[in-house]
This record gives C-alpha cells, structure tokens and sequence, in this order.
C-alpha cells in the first residue's frame, strides 16, 4: 500500500476555493494541466473529502482521468465526502464509456447497497433515456433485491421518470416492494412518497 504524506492533497487544499465553480476559478485550476499520475493517485486515495477536489476532477474531465475513473467511482460510496459531487458530474460526462464500470459495481460490490443509491442518483438519473436503457437490466435487478439503503426504490424511480416502464410494470414494481418491506413502515413510507405523482 503506498504511503501518501498529503503534500499534493494540501496543494489542491490551498489552491480551489471550495465555494466557486470551476468557471471562476480558471486561473488556480491551470496550475494542475500538468498534474501526474502519482499526483492523480494520490487524490484518487487522499482527496474524497475534499470540496476543492471535486472541483478538480470537474476542470480535469473524464477523458484525462479515465484509466482512473474506477478509483473515482468510488468516491460515490458517501455522498456526505465532498468530493462525491465533483466525481459525480465528471463521471456524468463520460456518458456510455462509464456504463461497465457501474454495471461492474452493481453486480460484484453487491452488498454495498448505499454506493449503489448514490450512483444512481449522482450519475444515472442524470443521464439521457438512450443511456438508462443500456442500464434497464441492471436497475430491474437492483429492484429485485430490495435493498434498505434506498437503491432498489431509486432504481424504480429512474426507471419510472425516465418512461422505460408502463404504468403497468411500475406498479408491479411497487407492490414487490411494498410486499418486501412489509412490517417496515420506514420504507414503506420512502417508496410511497417516491413513486407519488
């Protein structure tokens, strides 16, 4: 495991105003066009609670990030790290090229329910129909597991917003759910006030 003494993170730390958006802040952003990738890495392990990260990540963009883009998925697992936000809408961008990777934490990290929840609300919802559609078998299969962190109701939600179901199949959804969540006035609850009109 590599060893970080957090000089790059303490860099960035000083450099980005946390509260501008990456337009206004051109000029202190330049001083990364020639970032490396062990200064990369280094974010990647160091930097997901960082503000002034995310907007790093934004100013870089997925095309020069991309062979890391796993390790910036992963700043998604707690949307409360304030880099999640800034990962978030990088990894937005990348559109149909970060499917796989999805695809790949929907189905090996299948336990980590939450960072599902996060990743569809951070980047799927935000895609274009034609996208979710590459996406509709995985979002059926997350509904299916009915998870109590969120993603299974968000999967619906995406799916119902995004008109890839009937109105028919939504309500087949909801009552597995409902159903599932049984005895859970919680969820029952959250899946009511998410699928209301």
């Amino acid at each position: 495991m590599a060893h970080y003494n957090f000089e790059f993170f303490n860099k960035v730390e000083k450099a980005i105003h946390w509260g501008k958006p990456v337009e206004e802040q051109l000029e202190a952003l330049s001083q990364f066009d020639d970032i490396t990738v062990a200064d990369i890495q280094e974010m990647a392990a160091t930097c997901h609670k960082s503000a002034q990260a995310g907007i790093l990540l934004e100013y870089l963009g997925y095309e020069r990030l991309k062979p890391y883009s796993p390790l910036f998925l992963e700043f998604l697992q707690d949307m409360n790290w304030c880099g999640g936000a800034g990962a978030a809408t990088m990894l937005t961008k990348a559109g149909k090229e970060i499917i796989p990777e999805i695809q790949r934490v929907f189905k090996e990290v299948a336990n980590d329910a939450i960072w599902h929840y996060w990743i569809l609300l951070g980047i799927v919802q935000r895609f274009d129909k034609d996208l979710i559609l590459i996406l509709k078998s995985d979002l059926l299969a997350l509904i299916q597991r009915a998870d109590k962190e969120g993603a299974a109701i968000q999967a619906l939600v995406t799916l119902k917003e995004s008109a890839l179901l009937t109105e028919k199949e939504v309500l087949t959804h909801y009552h597995y759910l409902l159903k599932k969540y049984e005895g859970d006035p919680y969820w029952i609850e959250d899946l009511n006030e998410a699928l209301s009109p």
